[in-house]
């Protein structure tokens, strides 16, 4: 009786431990007493199993207090509750006398109630019943059939299983430390220092908030990639738009960095969160035309490096920090896009270009060429082909660009400047009727008349409605005594819009 019961205990223990990548959290000295944990969450948060020759129910009913209340001690040292336990025993009979209250309703405790244990207790005659309500408890597919196998059973057969769970254990725990060994944080810490440096030169000259600060200093900014100022997809990844930024970020790198650059080594660390972060700075390019800049893109590619382990190792990947790190990745993804001004092109960018460049670097001792090749085409085509689709965005957004531009040099009356860049601007077809007007304005400035006349009816052949074209032409006709044309011009004017004073004023000026 007592060698069944132990070869169901521990059949179970090995189905759990080394074909549902269960972890071994504790053990008695006996081996009959052991807490293990599921590698992904699921209903239980813990699985407490225990080989005992149950008498009383009172014993059950001691036992269970007392489990309660180690886990209560677990969560007042810091384990983060709440805690579920599946608490399951072994015995070859039922108690004498009946299941204590706190077996059959539960065990609640903890100074939150932060404590639940549901107890089951799989006997001699209920072993197959047992195992279906374990199995549909726990989520998964047990081999009922293997553990209730009527074999003759001697201590050998459950030695032999003891000695796999425990050999299993111990190989899944030299794999997990032999993992993140392989490297000590030093870029982490330089990137750290670096980008706080940076927010230092930022502040003291003209603000991390200040926009022409950023772009001077190298902030992601669409129109000057477009004129070939390419080394804006490395240097945003330095500088942060305010103290918050740069708080979260440093954070963020902080508790991931050390967990790659260990994995994979500081050189190839360096690898994955520069192409981490110049993918960012090209999605970004890509999809916002908003001027960004951090490590964000950089960081979330540390998260896409440490999601590659989940291919190479899936079950020491979730055994260590699968479920946590894709709950990180999916409340930050969530975040950008709800939260204005955050750029999440670039964290998509990141988490994509991490991921790819750690299919390209590999783990240490790992060389799988068809890997590195995947890695390696998909970094090129992606980067390739996203820049190529930002340059025609960029295209068209950058005579917004040169309007501004065209605008604040007018405005500082520097007319001559202007001109000329206004005019190259129109030669090389990056232009627009704000370009065109804005010409025409420097060009009457500097008593170019017939050029700012040819720049107006350019305008206005493309677009009659373009009413202040109409006035300043009305201007300029006025300027040459051709009185008739004049009042042509400024009628067209008032009639796009009609409640302009200064445009009936010069109408009534020259039909008086």
């Amino acid at each position: 009786m007592a060698f069944e019961q132990d070869f169901v205990y521990w059949s179970l223990v090995e189905q759990l431990v080394v074909d549902q990548n269960y972890s071994i959290l504790a053990i008695s000295q006996d081996g009959n007493e052991m807490i293990l944990q599921p590698y992904r969450k699921k209903q239980y948060s813990i699985i407490r199993l225990r080989r005992a020759d149950v008498d009383w129910g009172n014993t059950l009913a001691v036992d269970i207090e007392q489990a309660g209340k180690r886990f209560e001690q677990l969560v007042k040292n810091g384990v983060r509750g709440p805690i579920t336990v599946l608490n399951i025993y072994f015995s070859p009979l039922a108690p004498v006398d009946d299941y204590p209250e706190v077996f059959v309703k539960g065990y609640s405790g903890g100074r939150k109630g932060n404590i639940d244990i549901t107890s089951m207790m799989i006997r001699n005659d209920n072993l197959e019943e047992s195992m279906e309500k374990i199995q549909q408890a726990m989520s998964i597919q047990l081999d009922i059939e293997n553990i209730l196998d009527d074999k003759e059973i001697n201590s050998e057969d459950i030695q032999s299983i003891r000695t796999k769970v425990i050999t299993h254990q111990k190989e899944m725990r030299d794999a997990e430390r032999k993992l993140f060994q392989n490297g000590k944080p030093f870029f982490t810490n330089v990137f750290l220092a670096l980008q706080i440096v940076m927010f230092l030169v930022l502040e003291l000259n003209g603000g991390s908030t200040n926009t022409e600060t950023l772009i001077q200093y190298g902030a992601k900014f669409n129109p000057l990639i477009y004129e070939g100022e390419w080394w804006r997809f490395v240097s945003p990844i330095l500088l942060h738009i305010g103290f918050i930024h740069l708080l979260m970020n440093s954070f963020a790198l902080f508790y991931i960095g050390p967990a790659v650059e260990r994995a994979y080594g500081k050189w190839k660390f360096l690898f994955i969160y520069l192409v981490a972060g110049v993918s960012g700075s090209i999605v970004s390019f890509a999809f916002s035309p908003f001027l960004s800049a951090g490590a964000s893109g950089a960081i979330f590619g540390c998260f896409g490096a440490l999601l590659y382990l989940a291919v190479y190792n899936r079950k020491v990947f979730f055994r260590t920090m699968g479920s946590n790190l894709l709950i990180v990745v999916g409340i930050n993804l969530a975040l950008g896009f709800v939260i204005p001004n955050i750029d999440n092109a670039g964290h998509i960018g990141g988490l994509i270009g991490g991921f790819l460049a750690a299919l390209i670097v590999q783990l240490p001792h790992q060389k799988k060429v068809l890997i590195r090749l995947i890695g390696i085409v998909g970094t090129v085509v992606l980067l390739f082909g996203l820049f190529q689709y930002g340059m025609s965005q960029a295209k068209e957004q950058y005579p917004e660009y040169i309007a501004l531009q065209g605008q604040e040099l007018i405005q500082n009356e520097k007319f001559e400047e202007a001109y000329r860049y206004l005019s190259k601007s129109i030669s090389n077809d990056h232009n627009s009727n704000d370009v065109i007007f804005l010409a025409s304005v420097a060009a009457i400035q500097l008593q170019k008349y017939d050029e700012a006349i040819d720049y107006l009816q350019r305008i206005i052949s493309v677009d009659d409605s373009y009413h202040q074209a109409h006035y300043n032409l009305a201007l300029l006709y006025t300027n040459q005594q051709n009185i008739d044309q004049a009042i042509e011009e400024v009628t067209k004017a008032l009639k796009y819009d009609p409640d302009n004073k200064k445009y009936q004023a010069l109408k009534d000026e020259l039909t008086r």
